[in-house]
């Protein structure tokens, strides 16, 4: 199974919801709020503007979440990034709505974009938090020898990986993610799918997956990046 859907993931919860299709992993990267405008694009010759269009202002947070509960698996994992601003108040959302938080994830930033050096620290980091559904049996994959620490070190895309998406995630990242939180052939859910990344790296490492974009231009950037698979065709007939 791998699939791609051009609609409001609410819709796609739906029809999995209404089939009784669950997932093994929810692991995604919802819009942050927290583009801003500004008068200037570079500062010594770097952007520095925070403005990444109107999909990333007046989002609703929360009201995804209720659903991805309802087509996450008894032992699933659902995994959150968002920025410091929003993630306690997503955490906390959650764990209201009956999750329980297992930890708060780091990935930290090699290469951070540097913005207004002289007034204010460089942000080199972004936050996601672990659910998973109380009385589980979650997927916990260990690969270091002594322990996992909840952070994650590299840089932000450039070079051949980068995409026209703004803010898209790099795909060591999220292949790290998908091989600790889940195991293959198991089915990865993105509901917010942007250039396809958290796809790629399902198809990397023999997960099942299923994404959802609403914008048009990002859902082809996405198709298009994951058609160059070795050739992979994305199937006709789709089962949500």
């Amino acid at each position: 199974m791998f699939e791609l859907h051009n609609e409001n993931c609410l819709k796609t919860m739906d029809k999995m919801i209404k089939n009784g299709i669950t997932c093994d992993l929810i692991l995604t990267d919802p819009p942050y709020n927290i583009s801003k405008k500004n008068n200037f694009n570079t500062m010594r010759g770097v952007r520095v503007g925070i403005d990444f269009g109107d999909w990333d202002k007046g989002f609703d947070q929360f009201e995804w979440i209720d659903k991805g509960i309802q087509v996450l698996g008894k032992n699933g994992s659902m995994v959150i990034f968002n920025s410091w601003q929003n993630i306690g108040n997503i955490a906390k959302y959650a764990e209201e709505s009956g999750m329980d938080i297992k930890d708060c994830i780091r990935w930290e930033k090699s290469n951070p974009m540097p913005r207004n050096i002289d007034r204010r620290y460089v942000v080199d980091y972004e936050m996601a938090v672990w659910l998973v559904k109380k009385k589980s049996k979650w997927t916990f994959n260990r690969f270091d020898p002594k322990y996992e620490r909840p952070l994650f070190k590299c840089g932000i895309v450039q070079g051949a990986e980068k995409t026209l998406h703004p803010t898209q995630k790099p795909i060591a990242l999220m292949e790290h993610l998908i091989k600790i939180h889940s195991n293959e052939n198991d089915i990865v859910f993105d509901p917010f799918l942007g250039s396809g990344t958290v796809g790629k790296a399902c198809k990397n490492l023999n997960r099942k997956f299923i994404g959802v974009e609403l914008d048009p231009k990002y859902f082809k950037i996405a198709e298009e990046r994951l058609l160059k698979i070795n050739n992979w065709l994305l199937p006709k007939n789709s089962i949500i």
